[in-house]
């Protein structure tokens, strides 16, 4: 790269990063809105429409997108109604594309399974649906995540995630090396990223505050997607000084479920608007 290029420079204009830094600096943000559309937490107005789950993210996109960096949409709220609800999931694709063409989508599926399976799955995700990038395990090694970066896609691996049991494998000691298995994966996948410049990143929980420090300190570039803030219980401020800009902050629940009024639409963009002035305020003193 040359030394006068940024990052967003250096990488395709359609990529997960491009387009997420230079909503970052427009907005001054890194939020990223997560959408958990749980069916019994839904207004009453959209459960009883024929598309529940496409009619209240439909709302919430349209209502908040101009407070979004990023949105984050969870398949397993789509995935439990069968096939329907896989339809209303890649409605909801194609209208945030539409309606928010700058705002880049992260699937959150968890996907982790064999080479030739993960190559079936990037295919859905970055080829047949275009979403910009997915969540993934890494438990089943490098081979089984090079499919998707061989297509272009970029992914946020899972490190140290934000549930409480989440130390029963992620805190374990490795006896080689006496570090921690969440502190190899992220090592690992700061390597993985060398080969695949811009396409790697790391779930990191802001629910361990101290943990998110560390990482930051020892991986100053890579990117973290970071979930736990809001209703989880992560407080901003500290996510954001520990992580710095290279983060994806997601709130979903706190900003998208507020209301089960008909005007949860509003409701949503007040909160995504409170949110979103809180980044600005801290925004200056990232680094």
């Amino acid at each position: 790269m040359n030394p006068s290029q940024s990052k967003s420079e250096s990488l395709p204009n359609n990529s997960f990063l491009s387009k997420f830094n230079r909503r970052r600096e427009e907005l001054r943000s890194v939020l990223c809105i997560g959408l958990d559309p749980e069916f019994e937490k839904l207004p009453e107005i959209c459960q009883k429409s024929d598309t529940p789950l496409f009619e209240f993210c439909k709302t919430i996109v349209s209502s908040t997108y101009m407070y979004a960096a990023a949105w984050k949409p969870n398949i397993a709220f789509f995935e439990r109604f069968g096939g329907k609800g896989l339809l209303e999931f890649e409605s909801y694709v194609r209208y945030a594309k539409e309606i928010s063409p700058d705002v880049p989508i992260i699937a959150d599926a968890k996907r982790g399974d064999l080479a030739n399976t993960a190559k079936e799955y990037a295919k859905y995700y970055f080829e047949f649906l275009g979403v910009d990038a997915l969540t993934v395990s890494p438990y089943m090694g490098k081979d089984s995540l090079t499919p998707y970066l061989d297509l272009g896609g970029t992914i946020f691996v899972l490190g140290l995630t934000s549930n409480p049991s989440s130390v029963d494998f992620q805190k374990q000691k490795l006896s080689h090396n006496n570090r921690y298995l969440y502190e190899e994966v992220a090592l690992q996948m700061e390597a993985l990223g060398r080969s695949y410049p811009g396409q790697v990143g790391l779930v990191v929980g802001g629910t361990h505050p101290d943990e998110l420090l560390k990482l930051r300190q020892l991986l100053p570039d890579l990117y973290f997607l970071i979930p736990g803030f809001g209703a989880q219980g992560g407080d901003l401020a500290s996510i954001l000084s520990s992580s710095g800009k290279n983060s994806v902050v997601n709130s979903s629940r706190g900003i998208t479920l507020s209301s089960n009024s008909s005007e949860f639409g509003s409701i949503a963009q007040e909160k995504a608007k409170m949110v979103h002035q809180a980044m600005n305020e801290e925004f200056m003193s990232l680094v």
